[in-house]
């Protein structure tokens, strides 16, 4: 036929190498393996086609891999960020809470000791005075005691040496003036740094949880709103009562905010009367009223810090969730990220006011056993 190749003559040399073994040996192995496998044929698809389309779908799934792990990259550093930044508002808050709180603490019993010793000392001048008048007991005998007491308590015990009723006196003098300067030093730093703080907490704990919720939350506080808040009754429902979202951390602090100022003016009055009166009082119901107030600040503390942690681990499980997956996927595709949010919502309230009224039982509790106990 026309299409066959011609045909060529080729030597070979066969050789028998033992028994039923031969060796072939030719010169022209080349020439025999080319007739053998005939002409080459081209062909576009496995040439073309076929390399193109590996090459396309190796850079397409290769682009895509890479794009997958850049989108993991960015979600989960955002959402790392997000809890880191939450993680140190709450800090930089708590910390500022407790130095202002424990001030105030220490300021009290020092402020009711100099209006005691201010009273004690013009009590003794006063009678230091009638007597002079009435020509009553030796005033030189009275003289040093009415010096002593205008210096403050001292250790009137035999036995014990002046200069050692001196340091005392000096050593329970320096206390009192470290806790009035702890004391204006807290107030000062809060001040400073309170309009800080409560932006701090509404970008960095309330927005982005407020955000995944689609809760279109207007954050604007006013001091004439918080100054209403009762600092006795819960702050949950305080809130609630001033159409002020109980699930945000900003106006929760704000509500702190408000009730340290209600208890610094409790204090300012009481010792703008101790400078001004002749003759001041401390009554144990003030300070009853006052220790009241302290003790409803550390339960507004203790549940802000609940709220706040609550928060920071709803803000670190999303780490996992930022990851592409089937699970993330359903996500965009449904409201599962607001159901989250909500539910988060729910969750704290439920676990963070129920510890609340768990240490209002035990105290409830323990001031029924003390009031059995001394009838």
């Amino acid at each position: 036929m026309s299409n066959d190749q011609p045909f060529q003559d080729v030597s070979v040399y066969i050789e028998q190498a033992g028994t039923n073994k031969f060796k072939i040996q030719s010169d022209q192995l080349e020439q025999i393996g080319t007739q053998l496998r005939g002409r080459p044929k081209f062909s576009i698809f496995q040439s073309i086609i076929l390399p193109l389309i590996v090459s396309v779908a190796t850079i397409i799934f290769s682009s895509a891999f890479q794009y997958v792990s850049w989108f993991n990259s960015v979600g989960v550093k955002y959402t790392t960020d997000v809890a880191d930044k939450a993680a140190h508002a709450y800090e930089t808050a708590a910390a500022a809470i407790g130095a202002r709180h424990y001030a105030m603490f220490v300021f009290l019993p020092s402020l009711r000791d100099l209006i005691h010793a201010k009273a004690k000392t013009v009590s003794s001048a006063v009678a230091l005075t009638t007597e002079i008048k009435d020509g009553g007991t030796n005033v030189k005998k009275r003289k040093p005691a009415a010096a002593r007491s205008r210096l403050g308590p001292t250790v009137q015990s035999v036995g014990v040496a002046k200069d050692d009723e001196i340091s005392l006196h000096k050593y329970h003098l320096d206390i009192k003036q470290k806790r009035f300067a702890s004391y204006y030093k807290q107030l000062k730093l809060w001040n400073e740094n309170y309009d800080r703080l409560l932006s701090d907490i509404e970008y960095a704990l309330d927005r982005p949880v407020f955000e995944q919720a689609k809760s279109n939350e207007n954050f604007q506080v006013t001091w004439a709103t918080t100054d209403q808040i009762d600092c006795l009754n819960s702050v949950t429902e305080e809130l609630q009562k001033l159409r002020l979202n109980p699930d945000s951390l900003k106006f929760r602090f704000a509500g702190i905010n408000a009730c340290f100022m209600k208890v610094s003016r409790a204090l300012n009055r009481e010792l703008t009367e101790a400078i001004s009166k002749p003759l001041p009082t401390f009554s144990e119901s003030t300070e009853s009223q006052i220790k009241k107030q302290y003790d409803a600040l550390l339960d507004m503390a203790n549940e802000f810090r609940c709220y706040a942690h609550q928060r920071i681990d709803y803000y670190n499980s999303q780490k996992e969730l930022a990851i592409f997956s089937l699970t993330y996927v359903w996500r965009s595709l449904t409201d599962a990220t607001k159901t989250g949010a909500l539910k988060h919502f729910e969750d704290s309230t439920k676990r963070c006011n129920g510890l609340l009224n768990a240490q209002t039982a035990d105290e409830n509790l323990l001031n029924a056993q003390t009031a059995e106990e001394n009838p």
